[in-house]
């Protein structure tokens, strides 16, 4: 894993470009989501129990009082967590503070931000339209100017800070979930990122609803993960010929199918019944992908390879890929 550090030299040169062309439209949707929260009408004494749909009179006392909702904080803070390790959040046009919606927590690989990863897939993009809250946290910065995750004892706090990122992460779940009405929260991580998805998966599966790791991999000795009986789908994204985090895995981390074995036997699914066909939908330029999950998991869970033909670490995704990702997320966090 420490060809993460070598590998991203020459990659991370061009995704500052990236960063720069695009960050007026990530700048966008945060002005965006601020500008609906100030177009909202300001909160008085009845918000607690007003119905939604009412226009500001009392509550119709025939209504049974478990139909009433609560409005979360509003209007919608634009950040949660520490002043000092702030994570920015973007809430859908139209989030009125009422309706539970599902979260997600986009998590970067190391040497750059999450916020370079959204410019990559794009999931801002699609926050109104997909109805979710979008959190962008970031790790610490290393002595060598790049954040990183301490998710495993191989990646990625190579300076040894010793710093919990689950006990960090898991404080914003907790204010998300204090300040918003949230039906579950997700995580999609890359690399180190997705490192970091499978720790949290490890310590606190209950709070998760699902992950989507994008060529990160866990603990290379399976008994290091805490978690035995907590079910939780996962969807894991790898290239067939990325030389960062191999696919097959190497000395330092397990290859995706390990990651998914582990999982499935977790999830109680049929350990034979594994099935693997060509997807109808080729989620990068790189080449064709193939489609790898288990038949015969529990109802509500499931346990999913996208492998990428001819991708390597960062595989270039076409516009599908960010849709399919959502549409196999989201349903698992309502």
């Amino acid at each position: 894993m420490h060809g993460i550090q070598r590998a991203w030299a020459g990659w991370l040169a061009l995704t500052l470009v990236v960063s720069a062309c695009g960050a007026s439209g990530g700048g966008g949707s945060a002005d965006a989501a601020d500008t609906t929260a100030d177009t909202q009408p300001p909160a008085d004494d009845t918000a607690d129990t007003v119905n939604p749909v009412d226009t500001g009179g009392p509550v119709d006392t025939t209504e049974p009082a478990d139909t009433v909702a609560t409005r979360a904080e509003w209007p919608p803070p634009s950040a949660i967590g520490p002043a000092a390790r702030p994570a920015p959040v973007l809430a859908p046009a139209g989030y009125d503070g009422y309706a539970a919606v599902p979260a997600i927590l986009l998590l970067g690989g190391y040497d750059y931000l999450s916020e370079d990863l959204d410019d990559w897939i794009k999931l801002s993009g699609r926050v109104d339209s997909d109805g979710f809250i979008l959190v962008l946290p970031d790790g610490l910065i290393d002595a060598g100017g790049s954040p990183y995750w301490n998710a495993t004892d191989t990646c990625c706090d190579y300076d040894e800070s010793g710093v919990d990122d689950v006990a960090w992460l898991t404080g914003l779940i907790d204010e998300l979930e204090a300040r918003f009405r949230v039906s579950g929260v997700g995580l999609v991580g890359h690399s180190a990122g997705g490192f970091m998805a499978y720790r949290m998966a490890c310590e606190v599966p209950s709070r998760l609803g699902g992950l989507v790791s994008i060529a990160g991999s866990g603990y290379l000795d399976e008994a290091l993960c805490a978690v035995t009986d907590v079910p939780l789908s996962v969807l894991q994204v790898h290239g067939e010929d990325d030389d960062v985090m191999p696919f097959f895995g190497d000395d330092e981390a397990p290859g995706a199918y390990e990651m998914l074995d582990r999982w499935g036997a977790r999830d109680g699914c049929d350990p034979d019944g594994w099935v693997e066909e060509y997807g109808p939908t080729h989620y990068a330029n790189d080449g064709d992908t193939e489609l790898g999950y288990f038949d015969g998991c529990p109802a509500g869970l499931d346990v999913r390879l996208w492998y990428l033909e001819g991708s390597d670490h960062y595989p270039d995704f076409r516009p599908a890929f960010t849709v399919d990702l959502l549409a196999w997320l989201l349903p698992h966090l309502r």
